[in-house]
């Protein structure tokens, strides 16, 4: 009986344990919805002229630089936004097809260069499945744990990386939480100091960390945003440790229909045609600058603060023969018509309407699956001119 209740008492700690980490997630959580949206605009609204700076000081060497920086600081500024997104509910995975081998060799290459760390890629002789996954999520993820392992080694050591495909039926493995089907395993294994077995139950809190928190270091954000990203990918996570002689963290996430390893293809240089493009945003200095950037890729652009504006504007142009050959539509607008309410508007007066949906955050699922709601496409800011160009060259590609 002792026994049986010693089993109960342990059940009930480590489901307390599982609702006290949720509710920090969803904490967490809150704080993105209520952040994101509002500091990803003035980021869209720094990096965009900074772009737009750099294209007019070619010659002024001194200038560039500044601005360089600025920029570099911009996107560290983006990434950690990306991080608290992570967390919520609004955060879900915008799925490509990718190979994630190609893709941890990559990071690694990039990570890993000038220090003193070393790295393999091992994997077995069969062609790596590829995986349906949100790409910069997945960057996120692999790029955390292999800076943890090179924490790890401070005096430098090998990094192992290891890919394989792995067809699960029945159980399991090793008592994870996984259905049947096939899986694609990544492992990052490393050599450094290992995890105390106390701090196991710990790792992947938000904010945990046995580092030094100093101005360079992370916030122990590693593992708990690795947790959350492959549990939205519908994979798992897991991290076997010895103090003394390294941690090996494996990630598995389910692999995708159809053959693998499918051949990726380069994008053809585009220069758009004057077309016209119609664009609502409801904040003054992004709208601005976004119809900047356009015009410098060659658009004739019209404006509009909401959804009601946007609207009536298309059915303007339309009744002038001059139609619109895209809409940009801001989704979420302090005031007025937002964008989810006018594309159904829009697509009522022009069922083969070209919209593109953007957002700094939303919880809304267009954000992860716009063609339900009939966007051909998702910006998300903050994006730069590049970004910009990519989004028109793929709505408008076909015209």
């Amino acid at each position: 009986m002792f026994g049986i209740e010693r089993m109960r008492d342990e059940d009930l700690k480590k489901l307390e344990d599982e609702l006290l980490n949720a509710k920090k997630l969803e904490a967490i959580g809150v704080l993105a919805g209520g952040i994101a949206h509002d500091f990803n605009n003035l980021l869209f609204v720094i990096m965009g002229n900074i772009n737009m700076a750099q294209l007019k000081i070619e010659g002024e060497y001194l200038a560039r630089r500044h601005l360089m920086e600025a920029e570099k600081a911009c996107l560290r500024a983006k990434d950690l936004t990306q991080k608290f997104i992570t967390f919520s509910s609004g955060g879900g995975p915008v799925k490509s097809r990718l190979s994630l081998r190609e893709l941890v060799a990559s990071i690694a290459e990039l990570v890993l260069r000038g220090t003193l760390t070393s790295w393999e890629l091992k994997g077995t002789e069969q062609p790596s499945w590829d995986v349906e996954a949100d790409e910069n999520q997945m960057r996120q993820v692999f790029t955390g744990l292999i800076e943890n392992a090179v924490e790890a080694m401070s005096k430098g050591g090998l990094i192992s990386i290891a890919t394989e495909n792995v067809q699960i039926d029945g159980a399991g493995i090793g008592g994870m939480d996984l259905g049947d089907g096939r899986y694609v395993k990544v492992s990052v294994a490393d050599e450094g100091i290992g995890i105390p077995e106390e701090n196991m139950p710990n790792i992947f809190d938000p904010y945990f960390s046995t580092k030094y928190r100093g101005s360079q270091k992370g916030m122990g954000f590693g593992l708990a945003i690795a947790h959350s990203v492959i549990k939205k990918h519908n994979g798992t996570i897991k991290v076997e440790s010895i103090p003394g002689r390294g941690t090996t963290v494996s990630v598995f996430i389910p692999a995708a229909e159809g053959e693998c390893g499918a051949l990726r293809s380069g994008r053809p240089y585009f220069t758009p045609p004057r077309k016209r493009i119609l664009v609502m945003e409801d904040e003054e200095m992004p709208r601005e600058l976004i119809q900047t950037m356009l015009e410098h890729l060659g658009f004739e652009v019209d404006t509009a603060q909401e959804g009601r504006e946007a609207v009536e504007l298309y059915f303007q142009a339309m009744d002038t023969g001059r139609s619109y050959d895209a809409v940009i539509l801001d989704l979420a607008v302090k005031v007025g018509m937002d964008g989810k309410e006018a594309i159904g508007k829009i697509r009522y007066l022009d069922p083969k309407v070209r919209a593109i949906v953007s957002s700094g955050y939303s919880k809304e699922a267009i954000m992860t699956s716009c063609a339900d709601s009939g966007f051909s496409y998702v910006l998300k800011k903050p994006y730069d001119l590049e970004a910009l160009k990519v989004a028109m060259e793929q709505v408008l590609g076909g015209c």
